[in-house]
C-alpha cells in the first residue's frame, strides 16, 4: 500500500476558475481534483488528504507570513504523512520554495511545491502531469528535502527561479542541474536515498518564528540611477538588509559618490548588504576588480551564485544571524 500524502492548497492558477473578472482562486480543491482527473489519475495520487488555506491567495499577493503559515502547516502534520505537496501560484512559487528550504532545514521527508500555468479545469492544463509527477517524487525514498517540481524538472528549493511567464517549463536552476527529471521513468541525478531511520525521526526542529515585515529591500543598480532611489533603500532606517543587484561579477559605479557614501552609511548603522549579480547565470566574484575590494572592506556580503529568491528569503528568516 502506498504511503499517504498531504496536499496543501494555498491558491494559484492550478485551482482557479473563470469569473466575470478573470480567473480567481476557488475553494474545494479535493472536489476539483476528483472532477477534473480520471479514475486512473486519482488512483495514482491515492492515498492522499487535502488541506486548503481558509483564505486562498493569488501568489502575487503572497507575503512572508504566508511562507510561515505553510511551514507551520507542515510542522503540525509532519508525523502523520510520508510526504507533502504544496499547490501554489507560479508568480512567487520560487520565493515560497526557498523560504521553506530555510525554515524546514532539518526536514527529511519529501516536500514538493508545484502548480500549473493553465487551470486544472481547462483543456491542455499542465496541472495533471505536475500533480501526478509531484506525487511520485513525494513518495520516493530518494527525495528528502524541499523541492520545486514543474514541467518535468525536480529542482532544489533554494536554487529554483521562474524563467518564463507563459511556457509550461517555467522554472529552472540557473547555476545547477535538476535533481531529477520525470521522463518515461523518474531519473535522479543528485539525490541520496534516505535511510528509514532518518526518515522516521520523531523530533524535527524547524525554524518557525515571526518575520519582520519591510525589513528587507532590493536595490537594482542601473546606469543613471537617481539619488532618491538609492536613498529609499540604503538610507531607510527601518530597512535591516539590502540585496544589491550589481553588474556582471558584482561590480558597481564606484565613481557614483552618493552610492558609495550611502553604502558606507548603511553599513555604519548596521544594515546587512548582500551583493548579487543581475546576470541570469554565473556568480559574484567580489575582489576580482578594485571596486570589489572596496565592498569587501565595507563588509558587503557576496551572494556568490545564489538566486534572488534564496537570498531574500534567507534574510527574512535568518536576519539575526547576519547582524
Amino acid at each position: 500500500m502506498q504511503q499517504q500524502l498531504l496536499i496543501i492548497y494555498t491558491g494559484g492558477t492550478i485551482g482557479m476558475v473563470p469569473s466575470t473578472e478573470g480567473y480567481r482562486p476557488s475553494a474545494g480543491i479535493n472536489q476539483l481534483i476528483n472532477s477534473c482527473l480520471g479514475e486512473k489519475q486519482i488512483a495514482q495520487l491515492q492515498p492522499f488528504h487535502c488541506l486548503e488555506f481558509e483564505h486562498l491567495i493569488d501568489s502575487s499577493n503572497a507575503q512572508p507570513e504566508d511562507w510561515l503559515q505553510v511551514a507551520q502547516c507542515i510542522s503540525q502534520n509532519y508525523q502523520k504523512y510520508a510526504g507533502f505537496i504544496i499547490l501554489h501560484g507560479t508568480d512567487t512559487m520560487a520565493y515560497t520554495a526557498a523560504a521553506l528550504g530555510h525554515m524546514l532545514g532539518e526536514n527529511t521527508k519529501p516536500i514538493i511545491i508545484t502548480g500549473s500555468q493553465i487551470p486544472m479545469c481547462q483543456p491542455r492544463s499542465d496541472a495533471l502531469s505536475n500533480l501526478i509527477d509531484a506525487a511520485s517524487f513525494a513518495r520516493s525514498d530518494q527525495v528528502s528535502q524541499v523541492c520545486l517540481y514543474f514541467g518535468g524538472k525536480l529542482l532544489a528549493a533554494n536554487s529554483a527561479t521562474k524563467v518564463h511567464s507563459s511556457q509550461l517549463c517555467a522554472f529552472d536552476s540557473p547555476n545547477g542541474q535538476p535533481l531529477a527529471r520525470a521522463d518515461i521513468a523518474l531519473e535522479f541525478s543528485a539525490l541520496v536515498p534516505n535511510s528509514t531511520l532518518t526518515k522516521n525521526k520523531e523530533q524535527i526542529d524547524f525554524l518557525l518564528k515571526p518575520l519582520l515585515k519591510n525589513s528587507v529591500a532590493v536595490l537594482l543598480l542601473y546606469p543613471g540611477i537617481s539619488d532618491a532611489i538609492i536613498a529609499a533603500t540604503l538610507l531607510e532606517q527601518n530597512t535591516k538588509a539590502v540585496v544589491m543587484l550589481s553588474f556582471g561579477a558584482g561590480n558597481l559605479a564606484d565613481k557614483n559618490s552618493f552610492l558609495m557614501d550611502a553604502l558606507k552609511k548603511a553599513r555604519s548603522r548596521g544594515a546587512v548588504i548582500v551583493n548579487m549579480t543581475q546576470c541570469y547565470g554565473g556568480a559574484v566574484s567580489q575582489g576580482t576588480y578594485a571596486v570589489g575590494s572596496t565592498l569587501n572592506q565595507l563588509g558587503v556580503i557576496s551572494a556568490g551564485s545564489r538566486t534572488l529568491e534564496d537570498v531574500v528569503t534567507d534574510l527574512y528568516i535568518n536576519l539575526d544571524t547576519y547582524l
